[in-house]
């Protein structure tokens, strides 16, 4: 304004014109601001604001995952006169412990009874962590604004029940969650479940044509186990809260005995969480067809699990058709419980298809043995021997860590060798090998057979060799040490696609028979009968050099680098 003629002897400085176009900037760029977020917070991808990701969630018909509560199975034993059994033990009944100097409350889930023939009672059940509260609503079928929420926002949903008492009754109607429309008529007593604006769930109920609602003025009873989420993972130690008898006729102290510590508790469901699995559940669509919708469906519903493949029954040798076969990595379990195998089963009952038929199976191991000679210019480095050493085995570690350590990955050696090699700036070149590896667990004294797959082909283009030959000849497959009628021997194939059990003499190996074969195109080893006397260690490994140096597993197979089976050989030069 002040380069405008019109206002060419206007004193801008001295008047409070200044002041209002300031104040005018300002609200243009807070408004411009404001603007800006409130329209990021519309987007899945760009909202920051919890509710704001629970209410575009809720558009995609996602429901995000609440706290778990961490759950241990006890087995209960208790003396009493008998006089009042059976013995109700209701809901809810408390058991504590002492964790981390925390105490918590573990309850049972279910009203149970227990009966004897004599005095003595005894009850295995699982006890889940946190206690149980209510919430009750009158429904008024006039207020169509009317909300249901439940008021603590540490609620475990899955053990959410609704109960509703209608025309004065004393004795509810129990009504069941539901995840879909589908089947629901006006009679379907059931209830839905979806998040609100203020972080709280909420149910809701049909409207007598999809599902039924209830009568005007009836009671309405929430009750659900507040969970402290990952808290008590790993509690022990227990002790039981209450009179198992409820009618003190106990003769003497009730003793537990915890079969499983606490464990699988959860944190609710974090925003990133929200953010990546929101959209796949929308196209997944409640239903398995796909590979990646058995994933994303049971990554979605158990957080226990770390890593899940999936693959037709047609990719096995010999093919199974009609079957779908998953193998799942649980964080801090080895193997697949089969009570796990239960859950996720059940779970999938009602989302695959009709036809597919699925498996589950344990994931399997495929270990990777690296040996690598690092050379390096000490005119450049203070480093010793030791010391490159640590920096090498550091970054193959984190190599492992960022690339390996899962299902259906693949080792790309010129990486590997890239990580190695600047691991310090004063590492010039390596020379690395790898070999891979999987563990037999054979039972001593007893005749059995080790089929062992490693989904890898097998170097086949080594020399034959005769019945007599030198240690340090190339292999392509060969077993760690182990004990056979009294001498210590190892398993080694003979170039031909014959495997034999073969006993050190000096620099050289003796056959002492043949014992197997393997394929080396499908990367199978299979020893029919053999009759193991003792090992070293946890296994027996058997060893393979795959003919490619990227190394690609696949199925159920999870490659991963262990610390112990790296070797670091280190070659100080001057440059």
């Amino acid at each position: 304004m002040r380069t405008q003629d019109e206002f060419k002897d206007y004193d801008f400085n001295g008047s409070s014109l200044s002041v209002l176009m300031e104040l005018m900037a300002m609200n243009s760029f807070k408004n411009a601001f404001y603007l800006n977020m409130s329209f990021s917070e519309r987007w899945l991808d760009s909202a920051q604001l919890r509710s704001s990701l629970f209410s575009t969630a809720k558009e995609l018909n996602y429901l995000p995952r609440s706290s778990r509560s961490a759950v241990a199975r006890v087995r209960i034993d208790f003396t009493a006169t008998g006089e009042s059994q059976p013995y109700v033990l209701q809901k809810g009944v408390p058991f504590s412990t002492l964790f981390k100097s925390k105490s918590y409350t573990f309850t049972l889930p279910e009203t149970v009874s227990l009966a004897s023939a004599d005095t003595n009672f005894s009850l295995t059940a699982d006890i889940y962590e946190g206690v149980f509260l209510q919430d009750s609503y009158v429904f008024q079928d006039s207020d169509f604004t009317q909300r249901f929420k439940l008021t603590n926002k540490n609620i475990d949903t899955r053990s959410l029940t609704v109960t509703v008492f209608e025309d004065g009754s004393q004795i509810g109607t129990p009504y069941k969650l539901s995840r879909t429309l589908l089947g629901l008529d006006q009679n379907s007593k059931v209830f839905f479940l979806q998040t609100s604006e203020t972080d709280n769930y909420e149910i809701y109920f049909g409207d007598s044509v999809i599902g039924r609602k209830p009568k005007n003025n009836s009671i309405i009873v929430l009750e659900y186990r507040v969970s402290s989420g990952s808290a008590a993972n790993g509690a022990k130690t227990f002790s039981v809260d209450f009179d198992p008898t409820n009618a003190n006729e106990l003769t003497g102290t009730p003793t537990l005995e915890v079969i499983e510590a606490a464990h699988n508790g959860e944190e609710a469901e974090n925003n990133e969480s929200i953010r990546y699995y929101a959209p796949r559940h929308f196209q997944v669509q409640e239903r398995a067809v796909i590979g990646t919708d058995y994933e994303i469906l049971l990554k979605e519903e158990f957080p226990e699990i770390n890593s899940i493949a999936v693959f037709g029954g047609e990719e096995l040798d010999p093919p199974q058709f009609g079957k779908v076969f998953i193998s799942i990595d649980i964080n801090n379990v080895d193997g697949l419980p089969d009570s796990k195998k239960t859950e996720y089963a059940n779970f999938l009952s009602t989302r695959s298809m009709f036809s597919i038929i699925p498996r589950f199976i344990e994931p399997e191991i495929l270990n990777l043995a690296v040996k690598t000679v690092v050379r390096y210019n000490i005119n450049v480095t203070t480093n010793t021997d030791n010391r490159i050493i640590a920096l090498v085995q550091a970054a193959i570690d984190s190599y492992n860590i960022d690339n390996l350590n899962d299902f259906n990955v693949t080792l790309r050696n010129s990486t590997l060798i890239d990580a190695i090699n600047h691991a310090d700036d004063s590492i010039i070149s390596n020379i690395t090998t790898v070999t891979a590896y999987k563990k037999a667990h054979p039972k001593l004294g007893i005749p059995q057979a080790i089929i062992i797959n490693y989904g890898v082909t097998i170097e086949n283009d080594l020399p034959q060799q005769s019945d007599f030959y030198a240690d340090s000849d190339r292999k392509a497959v060969w077993s760690s040490e182990f004990m056979y009628k009294q001498d210590v021997v190892n398993i080694e194939d003979d170039g031909n696609g014959i495997l034999r059990i073969v006993k050190s003499e000096g620099t050289n190996k003796r056959k002492i028979l043949n014992i197997g074969t393997v394929n080396y195109d499908k990367g199978i080893i299979n020893i029919p009968d053999i009759t193991v006397d003792g090992f070293l260690g946890d296994a027996i490994r058997f060893y393979i050099s795959p003919v490619d140096p990227d190394i690609f597993c696949k199925n159920n197979n999870i490659m991963t680098i262990l610390p112990e089976d790296i070797t670091v050989i280190p070659q100080n030069l001057r440059e």
